[in-house]
């Protein structure tokens, strides 16, 4: 078949199910062979790793690498079907490529054909970095040219598994890789030595396209790098490119990318290939350059917008990954943190490559775009209008008859005609948007979510109201689906954003330092970017025009990247005279709402008719910290950006002091609006109660209007008192019948606006009990039917009648919920009208304050606490005399007994914020019984702990709710009856469930809506079953059973092997790419990690069993008398023990630090640190009642509470991700499979309580 190989050894002709046909290649890292694949009947090629690099830590490394790989799958990178060993000699299995490979073509090839190539292999590649696989051996003869034209990455041979290092890590902390490539294409750094990271792979790309396109590589010319043998220094720079024949000038910037490419310093070159497509897309998409607007490229404050396209850098891989969403999608919803860019993602990134690419399905799309702003419906026909050739009048009364109008009429717009409706800050919706324009805007927009041709939605929502858009009439079902996370730039994203606008206006920065402090002030900081931006658009402007040079001194002069901002306001507000400065304090505090969201005012709103508002309007403009949009007839008003209120501190002071002032004076806004609207009446003037409350509040900033009311409200005040003066002394009788008959009428009038919103908010409320009690029911019987479901499963009893799926009870449920809120909302507006007019009136006090304790409701039985915070504070507000304050934090009572009595109770209240608990020292409550104790800390989370000498001491975590009597009777069985290692969990409540998004809570964690639920009293292993604990079982077997239920698996996701030895037993364990191996005495060493790297395998967890072994050595337990009634814990019973008593994520409350428990960021994602620690090696992850490692180290097999029979194991694991290793995450498995993540704990009844008498 071939020549042997340098030491001898040939490939036999057949092997497992491939045959050989013929040797294709073979060089230093070995043979490559055409085979048959017998089984599949398809052709293979067969990669045989080189004799001389056949050593085994370098075997072992390119089968973890080939491993590695095999999870890629990328049009542009060769498959890899599989890793497998033959006589010792490992071997790759992986598609046949017919074709050529790159090297083989004559060079040059025109430009249009490199970018092409340059696009599949830097696609190619950028999927490997995903992976975090790098090739290292970037090189024409590594590329296949296939017939069709198209390019794949091929020889992964010297690919490496990367994960990126702190950028202040130690030399040390970093990996130690020998240098690795083909020389003439290696990067300068990985020539000296250094860590290889993705821009190496990146400068080989770029080698490898020079060649193409120039028919040479750049040794003998000077380009960015110098030649590649001696690299040059930096200032390098190759010479004038040669004209091209077509006069495109596509080569020029297709060179220009390339040198990009091959600069010597790496932190020049691209960070990634993912950041290399975005710009070779850019070049694909237009002809000519991406035109650039005149002036300064930086936004500042603002969102970049289509016409700035070439000035936005830094998210090529999110308007990619957008961009193939809405192929597919109807709705996405990108969702991020107030300044992370969202706005100008979509607006200079994905929808302009919308307009020009298009979405694949034949049509050209043309964008349209709107903010929700107070009247979304209203606006969204306003954009769409005119799309239809119709009137807005006649698509408004089309789309409020029937929903589905709008969407059903711009799909048969026309069959090449696209639109992209784009809606801008979603969370107008809850901050100034109408009630009823809201809810009918979401109906429209639930049927524009509707995947058909040529229509499509894009939106965006800050990150903290996302979840309430899955409340809305509508949206539903479609939220979840659509949704994009945006996070806040990486460091490598924020460099692009830095240096690429200014490199395309042909600016550069002094020095790389600058550089570097300017990306790093961005880090981990709120609202960092658009700070940043901001920084960077003054820079530019006080760059040295001579030099085209942004200098350090000028970021000296700015005070930096923190103080810039601050200074630039601070110094706005300075030049403005006393008045005019205090002119634009109210102007300011008028465009924040009472909630601290910004809001949109027109400039009669904000009172621009007196001078001194007008002078500091115009001043706050000019200084870019308030923009101005033309709104129809009118001009609107906003803060530049949210970043303001957080990072300029005179507005933040501002703000915190005056937080009375603005709801006082959003209530004047509102009152004399609806003043001015109703044609001024004297009924909707203010009482003396309401101008009480101006009074006392002193000077406020008031727009002309508002105090004309106030005046006419005063003035009315004055006439009333003085005629009711007049007519007591002097006016005859009848006089006086006739004063007070006027005076009764305008009385009257006012009465009936009052009364009108009365009726309309009564109404209102009718409509909302019945869908609040329909809301109720359909919970309440979601839950029965899933508590009976829990029971049957756990006890085996025969199944009764029951309602339908306990899930679809519980949309029905939350539909009911989004009704009655939505009816809420309309009452609520409603009574906050009548109170404006007359706020005397106890009635609408009294109803409003129904409708905020429901809405609590709701709130709180359908997982929304902002929602119930934002009631209770209103609520506060309507409590003149504290009742309702008092009734809602009346104290607890507790009512504690004991079996036997006599036992002391210790309590400790939970201090901490919700998810983060912080217990109080313990305050003895006395012996048991405890009869009537009121807790007068209130409601809230409370550990009580009962013990007795000789007596178990048993935890109970409880929340208890407002005037609560808690009535517990806690058994205390004897100590000596407990085993040893295990926790008693005494009769007790706790939540079950989730309370997460819907898709989220059914698709991922497969979890229940979070409900009460108790468990009587059991015992609980405070340790999973460890390697010592099983061998002490298969050592007490029959040698065929012991044969069978000894752990061992091989699979995808790992690998254990346990063998019986003369003097003990021997683990094999291979977590993910290296195998670890040690005998009895022997400790496991882990390499990937910097502590606990040495441990005791036998205190492992074990796994790698399977449900039917669990179940053999629970009997084996209970047999032997160890654990009487051992069994498998329920998951009620795991639950319970993780979470305590409240809703925490975790088992130490809502985060989990790395190095909390044993998961995958706890040894940083090394592939040689992922594996088991031994058990108890995270105190920190001590639940409520004590016990251990519930998340992380080994999922854990139970007993399901959901269907009789169903395998299904909990807890997470050290190779799942933070999520998965929540308390509330279900995993579904097959009973008989063995998976080396999958473990064990015991549970076992409570002994009864023995005493003597």
């Amino acid at each position: 078949m071939s020549a042997s190989g340098p030491e001898g050894w040939e490939p036999p002709p057949a092997f497992d199910e491939y045959r050989l046909i013929r040797l294709l290649g073979q060089g230093g890292m070995g043979r490559v062979y055409l085979a048959e694949d017998t089984a599949l009947q398809r052709r293979v090629a067969i990669k045989f790793i080189g004799a001389e690099r056949s050593g085994p830590g370098q075997r072992d490394r390119l089968l973890a690498e080939a491993r590695a790989l095999a999870r890629l799958r990328h049009p542009n990178v060769v498959t890899v079907y599989r890793v497998s060993e033959v006589g010792s000699h490992p071997y790759l299995v992986q598609e046949f490529l017919p074709g050529d490979s790159l090297g083989s073509l004559s060079t040059p090839l025109p430009p249009e054909r490199v970018l092409a190539i340059a696009l599949g292999l830097g696609r190619g590649l950028a999927a490997a970095h995903r992976a975090q696989v790098l090739h290292r051996d970037v090189k024409p003869d590594n590329v296949m040219v296939l017939p069709d034209g198209e390019v794949k990455l091929v020889d992964f041979g010297l690919a490496l598994s990367w994960t990126a290092a702190p950028e202040d890590a130690a030399p040390a902390a970093r990996r130690n890789v020998p240098i690795a490539g083909t020389r003439g294409y290696m990067a300068p750094e990985a020539l000296r030595g250094e860590p290889p990271g993705p821009r190496g792979d990146v400068y080989g790309l770029g080698m490898v396209l020079h060649e193409l396109l120039a028919g040479h590589r750049p040794f003998d010319e000077l380009t960015a790098s110098g030649s590649v043998d001696e690299p040059r220094a930096p200032e390098a720079r190759a010479p004038n490119p040669e004209p091209e024949p077509s006069g495109s000038g596509l080569g020029v910037r297709l060179r220009a990318i390339i040198l990009r490419c091959l600069e010597y310093d790496p932190a020049r070159r691209f960070a990634s290939a993912d950041t290399l497509c975005a710009e070779l897309e850019r070049l694909k998409e237009d002809g000519a350059p991406v035109p650039v607007p005149p002036g300064n490229p930086y936004r500042g404050l603002q969102a970049f917008e289509a016409e700035h396209r070439g000035f936005f850098f830094g998210r090529g891989a999110e308007i990619r990954a957008i961009h193939e969403r809405l192929r597919a999608q109807a709705l996405v919803l990108v969702a991020g943190d107030s300044g992370v860019g969202k706005s100008s993602l979509c607006r200079a990134g994905v929808a302009p490559l919308v307009t020009q690419a298009g979405l694949e399905d034949g049509c050209a799309y043309t964008v349209l775009s709107l903010m929700p702003g107070r009247r979304p419906l209203t606006a969204l026909v306003a954009a769409v209008a005119s799309r239809l050739g119709l009137s807005e009048e006649t698509l408004a009364a089309q789309v409020r008859r029937e929903p589905a109008a709008m969407a059903r009429t711009l799909r048969a717009a026309g069959p090449m005609r696209g639109t992209l409706l784009f809606i801008d800050q979603l969370e107008e919706l809850f901050t100034q948007s109408e009630p009823d324009e809201a809810s009918a805007f979401t109906q429209v927009l639930g049927h524009l979510a509707i995947l058909a041709r040529g229509v499509r939605t894009l939106a965006t929502v800050r990150g903290d109201y996302f979840t309430r858009l899955a409340a809305l009439p509508g949206l539903e079902d479609e939220v979840a689906r659509a949704l994009f996370l945006v996070k806040p730039l990486g460091p490598e994203g924020t460099r692009e954003a830095v240096v690429g606008p200014a490199r395309v206006t042909g600016v550069a920065f002094e020095t790389e330092a600058l550089v570097d402090t300017l990306v790093a002030s961005s880090a981990h900081a709120p609202g960092g970017l658009p700070i940043l931006q901001f920084t960077l658009a003054e820079l530019w402007d006080a760059r040295d025009r001579v030099t085209q040079h942004i200098r350090e001194a000028s970021l000296e002069a700015l005070g930096g990247v923190a103080g810039a901002l601050g200074r630039h306001a601070d110094g706005a507000l300075a030049a403005l005279a006393p008045d005019a400065r205090l002119a634009a304090r109210g102007l300011l505090l008028r465009l924040i709402s009472p909630e601290g969201a910004r809001v949109r005012r027109t400039t009669g709103e904000l009172g621009a008719e007196t001078s001194a508002n007008r002078i500091a309007l115009e001043a706050l403009v000019r200084a870019r910290l308030v923009v101005v949009r033309q709104d129809g007839e009118s001009h609107v008003h906003e803060v530049a950006h949210e970043a303001l209120l957080a990072g300029w501190s005179t507005l933040r002071g501002w703000l915190e002091a005056a937080h009375q002032e603005r709801q006082l004076l959003e209530r004047v806004r509102l009152a004399a609006a609806g003043w001015e609207r109703a044609d001024r009446p004297a009924s909707a003037l203010w009482s003396r109660r309401e101008l009480d409350v101006v009074t006392a509040a002193g000077n406020l900033a008031l727009t002309r209007r508002e105090a004309a009311f106030l005046k006419a409200s005063r003035r009315a005040l004055r006439r009333t008192f003085a005629r009711r003066l007049g007519l007591a002394l002097a006016l005859p009788l009848t006089a006086m019948v006739a004063g007070g008959t006027a005076w009764l009428k305008g009385r009257h009038a006012l009465e009936r606006t009052v009364q009108e919103h009365l009726d309309e908010a009564r109404a209102s409320i009718t409509e909302a009990r019945a869908h609040h009690s329909a809301a109720k029911a359909s919970r309440a019987d979601a839950f029965q039917t899933w508590d009976a479901r829990g029971e049957r499963a756990l006890t085996g009893a025969p199944a009764v009648a029951e309602g339908g799926p306990p899930e679809e009870t519980w949309a029905e449920a939350r539909k009911s919920d989004g009704r009655a809120d939505e009816a809420y909302q309309r009452a609520t507006q409603a009574l906050d009208t009548a109170l404006l007019l007359d706020g005397s009136r106890r009635e609408a006090r009294g109803l409003l304050a129904e409708v905020l304790i429901r809405r609590m409701e709701l709130a709180e039985w359908f997982f929304r606490p902002g929602q119930r915070r934002e009631a209770l504070r209103r609520l506060a507000s309507l409590d003149d005399d504290g009742t309702g304050q008092r009734q809602l934090l009346a104290p607890p009572v507790l009512d504690l007994a004991t079996e036997p009595p006599g036992a002391e109770v210790l309590l400790q209240h939970d201090t901490g914020v919700p998810g983060a608990p912080r217990l109080s020292e313990g305050i003895s409550l006395g012996p048991t019984p405890i009869a009537s104790h009121a807790l007068a800390t209130g409601p809230g989370s409370y550990v009580l702990t009962f013990q007795a000498p000789g007596l178990t001491r048993a935890v109970l975590p409880v929340v208890l709710a407002s005037g609560e009597n808690l009535q517990a009777r806690i058994p205390l069985p004897r100590a000596a009856d407990v085993p040893e290692g295990f926790v008693y969990v005494p009769p007790g409540r706790f939540l079950f469930g989730s309370s997460d998004d819907e898709a989220l809570r059914r698709e991922f964690l497969q979890a229940p809506p979070l409900r009460q639920v108790t468990t009587g009293g059991y015992l609980i292993a405070r340790h999973e079953v460890t390697f010592a604990e099983w061998l002490a079982f298969l050592e007490a077997l029959p040698p065929d059973e012991r044969r069978r239920r000894t752990p061992g698996v091989r699979s995808t996701a790992g690998a254990l092997a346990l063998t019986r030895e003369t003097a003990g037993w021997r683990l094999m364990l291979q977590p993910t790419q290296h195998p670890l191996s040690a005998s009895s005495g022997e400790p496991i060493r882990y390499p990937g990690r910097a502590h606990r790297a040495v441990q005791d395998w036998l205190r492992f967890p074990i796994s790698a069993i399977s449900l039917e072994d669990a179940r053999a050595y629970l009997a084996w337990l209970d047999r032997s008398g160890r654990v009487p009634g051992a069994r498998l814990c329920s998951e009620y019973e795991w639950e319970r023990a993780a979470r305590g008593a409240d809703a925490r994520l975790f088992p130490m409350g809502d985060l989990l630090a790395p190095d909390d428990a044993n998961f995958d960021e706890t040894y940083g994602r090394q592939p040689l640190g992922f594996g088991p620690d031994e058990v108890g090696a995270h105190p920190a992850s001590a639940s409520p009642f004590g016990v251990m490692d519930l998340a992380g180290n080994v999922i854990e097999w139970v007993r399901s509470v959901r269907e009789p029979g169903e395998a299904v194991a909990r807890g997470g694991s050290w190779y799942y991700d933070r999520i998965s290793n929540r308390s509330n995450s279900r995993m579904p498995n097959e009973p008989s499979s063995r998976d080396i993540r999958i473990g064990l704990r015991v549970c076992a009844p409570a002994p009864v309580p023995r005493h003597a008498p």
